[in-house]
C-alpha cells in the first residue's frame, strides 16, 4: 500500500506541475476533510477547478478516468462543496470537476469529466 501512495503522490505531483505549465494556479493539493479528499484543487480563468488524478502504467486494466465511479464523483463533490464553504467562496463562483488521466508519462486532462453529484448538508 505505501508504494502505491508514493506512486500516486509522485503522479499528483506531475499533474501539479503540468497545471501550473499550462496557466493554472494550484490552490490546495491533497485536500481532506471528513467527506472526502480531492486531489488538486486549481483555478484558471476564474473557475475553480476540482481535479482527481488517475494513474495507471498500462493500459492493461482499463483507462484511468474509468476508476472515477460514481460513489468516488459523490464523495469529490461533497469535499467540494466543504471547501467552497470552508473558503468561503460565493455561491456563484464557477467550478467544475475534472480528471487528469495519467498513462506512462502522458498526461491527459479531462474537462468537465462530471456533474456536481453531492449531498452535502453541515
Amino acid at each position: 500500500m505505501q508504494n502505491k501512495r508514493r506512486i500516486g503522490s509522485i503522479q499528483e505531483d506531475r499533474v501539479a506541475d503540468w497545471m501550473r505549465r499550462h496557466g493554472y494556479r494550484i490552490l490546495a493539493q491533497n485536500f481532506r476533510c471528513r467527506f472526502g479528499e480531492i486531489d488538486l484543487i486549481v483555478k484558471k480563468d476564474g473557475c475553480i477547478i476540482f481535479v482527481e488524478v488517475k494513474y495507471r502504467s498500462t493500459g492493461n486494466c482499463g483507462a484511468p478516468q474509468e476508476a472515477v465511479d460514481l460513489l468516488k464523483q459523490q464523495r469529490i463533490c461533497n469535499a467540494a462543496s466543504f471547501y467552497l464553504y470552508k473558503t468561503q467562496c460565493p455561491p456563484d463562483t464557477p467550478c467544475r470537476f475534472d480528471v487528469a488521466a495519467v498513462t506512462g508519462k502522458d498526461i491527459q486532462v479531462i474537462e468537465n469529466a462530471f456533474p456536481y453529484c453531492g449531498h452535502f448538508k453541515l
